[in-house]
């Protein structure tokens, strides 16, 4: 399909690639808390194959921006890799689905050390596992930072073997922008709605959230407008610009030492594909930017099966 539209919203409710539904295993989750070093906690979804033992690979993922454990792509790539006789670990950013009661402080995409604590978190329980670990979107921009800033502990970097993003928001600046124009305006107001339907959220179940006082109202009718009005004083930065500037992924590229593979659709209709066209990527890192595809959809007419083969693949590959 060649409509960046409908390959994006296709994306997002294909739970399963495999003709064959009954080849594809349930999961059986057990939660895991980790605690953060500013006293929040988040979770994690541990999902073990029958198989599975200690030495064997794990595949740590990421959602993005208003999503979590239940989103249809992270569900979706957790079976195939439980096919495959992979953990799967899925990921709730601080403050997100089921630990949302648990943290004070909001995600954000810059949250790399969260990343850190879940890495750390595994690599001690299971030190002869592989990590893989796979970000979509907004985790994809976490798991690009973590990996290429220099102030990223050495030991979380060197328990990852193999890294994906797909479409991750390498530039907010130039990300954010984009979202002002056009049918993208649809996409910025859209996620503006749920990262407001989700702090209401936190504010019921977690009475020690951090909010701005008075904050509930004018709600923020765009994206620019939440991160200026919540993320930026709830999180410590001067404004949207300046958390934008510190968060964006892009500066970090030339710093990746693992094998990483981006995944980026050239007719994203949120993420524009233009940061790459003067990215600097590290010899380790490989871009795989296809005309077509949307955002994070990439399906084909059985299916999603072309964005999460890759994905798997790339996770399980030996050299």
């Amino acid at each position: 399909m060649r409509n960046s539209h409908v390959q994006t919203l296709a994306g997002a409710y294909v739970f399963s690639s495999f003709p064959d539904r009954q080849s594809v295993p349930q999961l059986t989750s057990s939660i895991v808390e980790v605690s953060l070093a500013d006293g929040d906690r988040l979770v994690y979804h541990d999902d073990c194959p029958i198989d599975w033992q200690p030495g064997d690979r794990i595949a740590i993922l990421l959602h993005g921006l208003s999503g979590s454990y239940i989103s249809p792509y992270m569900i979706r790539t957790a079976r195939q890799f439980v096919r495959k006789n992979v953990r799967a670990v899925r990921v709730d950013w601080r403050g997100s689905g089921a630990g949302m009661a648990l943290a004070r402080y909001p995600y954000h995409s810059g949250r790399a050390a969260d990343l850190q604590a879940v890495i750390d978190n595994l690599n001690s329980l299971y030190p002869t596992s592989p990590l893989g670990v796979v970000g979509y979107s907004m985790g994809g921009n976490i798991l690009l930072k973590m990996l290429g800033e220099s102030i990223s502990p050495i030991t979380s970097k060197q328990a990852v073997t193999r890294a994906v993003a797909v479409c991750p928001p390498i530039d907010l600046t130039v990300t954010i922008e984009f979202l002002r124009h056009g049918l993208a305006r649809w996409y910025d107001h859209y996620f503006a709605k749920a990262c407001i339907r989700d702090v209401r959220r936190r504010q019921l179940v977690c009475p020690e959230a951090v909010i701005p006082d008075g904050w509930f109202q004018r709600p923020p009718q765009t994206l620019r407008e939440f991160d200026d009005s919540f993320t930026a004083p709830v999180c410590g930065f001067d404004s949207a610009a300046d958390y934008y500037l510190k968060s964006s992924a892009k500066q970090f590229l030339p710093g990746i030492e693992q094998p990483t593979l981006i995944i980026a659709a050239q007719d994203d209709p949120v993420v524009p594909f233009t940061p790459y066209h003067d990215a600097q990527l590290s010899s380790t890192t490989k871009l795989l930017g296809p005309r077509y595809g949307g955002h994070v959809g990439f399906v084909t007419t059985k299916g999603a099966s072309w964005l999460d083969r890759h994905v798997v693949d790339w996770v399980t590959r030996d050299y």
